[in-house]
């Protein structure tokens, strides 16, 4: 498999000895940027952006009207050193939560470090370049101002998108250094716009990067790629929140998806994630983003839009009801149980009532759930009833059954538990199958070839046909290099599916059996030609970094290899699943149900040895069984 980047303590470094081109995008709560840097077959730098304005729409009421703004090579600032243009030739990359290139001239006269990241609180985008004299001798060294404009028509009226530089004219000595800034924006015309101090700006992003990267939910283990793909997975999954009309709303991201929310990427992947970092501004967004569904859950049972878009004004339902409902049901349910917070989980349990009649009411005679499509939009087939629909209410109604016996709706308790209980065996009933010489099962009547959402019943905790699902996704008929195809027979793959997959898998007790797929994956995504973080799909959108899939990641590690899972406003279930080539691993200051603890996790001959440190400081050991789950009570 083929290696380019390589691990540093913090991020990871790529030595720029051949061509290549990558992009890589970040986020600040006004602004994404997309940046597309390398070097060209002269060994000369690349670098163009593409910089996307979530509050500033070009066309109201539509999912794809956020402003974008495309710089290119011609938008770069450009250096003379004793007159002579400088051709920056790039010595290494790196990246730590700020991409960063280091050049020098083709006479070695200068070195050129440029800093590049989207502010955190300003709608900009940095370039903080330090020029500095690594010859024996003076040289003069300028720079031009650079001042260009133009200007957009959109939905709020003229929009203003600007490029600024200052000046330089200097001599420098030996060892000597200048800083310069060039920096990106776009506004309404009418407002006044200060640029702002790039070291200043970048000490921001960079307090922003730890605070999430190791401010909390900490995880160590002797996979040193495991751990750093984990620590920025947790960076992409959370910076891709945005101020909106609505307040911070998370969004996928990727080029076209902002200041919009999504019943898969917020509901279902990210908001039972965020509660575990216990990071403030991603819990909010996740609150607004169930909030928002809960206006269209209407008395009369009308579908819920798959997405509410333009800062929360409008709704897209393109694809019908892709089980919509069931990905809500399932999502809040466990956001609300993480949180641990019994007046939050008052307020929005008639969401998760709506959402659990919605399901129920759209069961057939065999108990099966309808939809139109699933969270794929009909781009393959998925029938008029699908397994995603299916598992996701199956687990939807086990969590919602827990959170109402916590607020003391125990007849709703009981009959949620009952229903789901009957899905179950409904599922095994309809959808078990042999597939393609696997034990597995269809994904819809009339499916005869694989599928990577087969893995869902074992996210879900249903493992009636474990042994035959594991073995097909690890097959070669469904796994490759990238992870899962989404189909068998195609080069389809969606990272969604792969990790889901791990999670799955991992959750089956089948550790060993996995983790060396886990380790090929996250070695190609952390260190290969596209890094660093889960991608969308291919082809489509050319593995796009959208976040929710970053989130989805970051939950292999807390409900996979942890078994952590949400059993009441104050109780978490633990029940380990480490590959015993691992030997340990262990996750501080996790952030869950109201509380904060540590858990250390070391593998033994039949099970776990596992250390739970509360936050008083009270420390609960256990030896658990392989197979077997401990209750924390917090």
């Amino acid at each position: 498999m083929d290696t380019f980047w390589s691990l540093t303590e913090k991020g990871i470094v790529r030595t720029a000895k051949q061509t290549f081109l990558d992009t890589i995008e970040m986020a600040g709560n006004h602004i994404a940027a997309i940046v597309t840097y390398g070097v060209d077959e002269k060994g000369r730098l690349k670098l163009a952006r593409e910089l996307c304005y979530p509050q500033l729409r070009v066309r109201p009421r539509n999912t794809y009207g956020t402003l974008h703004a495309y710089h290119g090579e011609n938008e770069r600032q450009v250096f003379w050193v004793d007159g002579k243009t400088v051709e920056e030739c790039p010595e290494k990359f790196q990246f730590d939560g700020v991409l960063c290139s280091v050049s020098t001239d083709s006479t070695h006269t200068l070195s050129i470090t440029r800093w590049m990241f989207p502010c955190v609180n300003v709608s900009a985008y940095m370039e903080h370049t330090v020029v500095k004299n690594i010859s024996c001798h003076i040289c003069k060294v300028s720079t031009a101002a650079v001042c260009r404009t133009e200007y957009v028509q959109g939905a709020a009226g003229a929009y203003k998108i600007e490029v600024i530089s200052s000046p330089v004219n200097v001599e420098l000595a030996p060892g000597a250094s200048f800083e310069n800034d060039l920096c990106f924006s776009a506004r309404l015309h009418t407002e006044l716009f200060a640029a702002p101090d790039g070291a200043k700006e970048l000490a921001i992003r960079q307090s922003l990067v730890h605070q999430l990267c190791d401010g909390s939910l900490i995880f160590d283990c002797p996979d040193r790629e495991l751990v750093q793909f984990f620590r920025l997975a947790k960076l992409r999954a959370a910076e891709s929140i945005f101020d909106t009309v609505e307040g911070p709303l998370h969004s996928p991201g990727g080029g076209p998806y902002y200041a919009a929310v999504w019943t898969n990427d917020q509901a279902e992947y990210a908001g039972p994630f965020f509660p575990f970092m216990g990071y403030e501004r991603a819990n909010k967004a996740s609150l607004n983003a169930y909030r928002l569904f809960a206006r269209f859950m209407s008395p009369d049972m009308n579908p819920i839009p798959s997405s509410i878009i333009d800062e929360g004004r409008d709704f897209w339902a393109g694809a019908g009801d892709r089980g919509d409902a069931a990905m809500y049901l399932y999502g809040c349910a466990r956001y609300l149980l993480s949180m641990g917070d019994a007046s939050l989980a008052k307020e929005l349990f008639w969401t998760v009532k709506w959402a659990a009649d919605y399901c129920l009411s759209r069961r057939m005679e065999n108990g099966i759930i309808t939809s139109d499509s699933d969270e794929l939009e009909g781009r393959l087939p998925s029938g008029n009833a699908n397994l995603s629909t299916s598992s996701l209410a199956y687990a939807g109604l086990m969590s919602a059954s827990v959170l109402a016996k916590d607020l003391q709706e125990i007849e709703l308790a009981e009959q949620w538990m009952n229903d789901a209980t009957t899905l179950r065996t409904d599922i095994e009933n309809f959808f078990g199958a042999h597939i393609s010489g696997f034990d597995t099962y269809r994904y819809y009547e009339g499916n005869d070839v694989l599928r990577s959402w087969i893995c869902l019943p074992l996210t879900m905790g249903i493992y009636e046909r474990k042994k035959g699902t594991v073995n097909a996704l690890l097959s070669e008929k469904l796994f490759r290099d990238d992870g899962e195809l989404s189909i068998e027979g195609d080069n389809i793959f969606w990272d969604r599916s792969t990790l889901y997959s791990f999670r799955g898998i991992l959750n089956a007790g089948e550790s060993d059996k996995v983790y060396p797929y886990m380790q090929r994956y996250i070695h190609r995504r952390l260190l290969g030609a596209h890094v660093p973080y889960a991608v969308e799909a291919f082809p489509e959108g050319n593995q796009r970094h959208l976040s929710a899939e970053s989130a989805l990641f970051c939950r292999i590690v807390t409900e996979g290899l942890c078994g952590m899972m949400p059993v009441g406003l104050h109780r978490i279930s633990l029940q380990p699943s480490v590959p015993s080539s691992l030997g340990w691993l262990k996750v501080s200051r996790i952030c869950a149900c109201s509380s904060c603890f540590d858990v250390e996790i070391v593998c033994k001959e039949s099970g776990y040895q596992v250390s739970v440190t509360y936050a008083d400081g009270q420390v609960q050991d256990a030896f658990v069984l392989f197979g077997d789950s401990l209750i924390i009570s917090l």
